[in-house]
């Protein structure tokens, strides 16, 4: 058990980004998602004061699953935001050319590199016949948060970056578009 203790001595770093901040006029704006935002944060100032490996891991683990979870929302969010003109009439080719994965890798590829700690530990925390956690980067996944909350904060808010994504055929069109090129030199 000592590489899994090892593995969990660390403080992660504050999040010091606000959930709340003016709007136009007397409203407020509120960071979203909330839910996840708030499950993460609390496990994620939760774990420094945990009383024994258990309880740390039970934290990273809700840390991992609830930053994700927002990071899917957040990733469907500007999704959604992105204009189809003109407009996709394949749902697998727009998934390539606009797909919550492309706009992470294009948009935010720190964040798509720490995720892969967040799904590692999920995944192995998952599986009851794994054994120890001394093999996974449990520091990732807070990182992973962090990078989320804090440094990507006004996305919460719905501050949408900008960005071009270039029309990327699916596979299936690629081989169809192939076989046409390859029929048309024979013709």
């Amino acid at each position: 058990m000592t590489g899994s203790i090892d593995n969990l001595a660390f403080t992660p770093q504050p999040i010091t980004a606000v959930s709340l901040r003016p709007g136009d006029g007397p409203q407020i704006q509120v960071a979203q998602p909330i839910i996840q935002r708030t499950a993460a944060l609390r496990a994620y100032n939760a774990f420094s004061s945990g009383r024994d490996w258990m309880e740390k891991i039970s934290n990273a683990y809700i840390v991992a699953l609830a930053t994700r979870s927002a990071d899917i929302c957040l990733m469907r969010r500007i999704q959604s935001a992105i204009p189809e003109s003109p407009s996709f009439t394949c749902k697998n080719c727009r998934e390539a050319t606009i797909g919550i994965e492309t706009i992470r890798a294009k948009l935010f590829p720190e964040l798509q590199s720490l995720r892969k700690h967040a799904n590692n530990l999920i995944h192995h925390l998952d599986h009851p016949e794994n054994h120890g956690v001394a093999n996974l980067n449990v520091k990732g996944a807070f990182d992973y948060c962090y990078h989320l909350f804090q440094e990507h904060s006004e996305l919460l808010f719905g501050d949408i970056p900008e960005g071009s994504f270039e029309f990327k055929a699916c596979k299936d069109h690629r081989q169809r578009s192939k076989q046409r090129k390859s029929y048309a030199g024979r013709v």
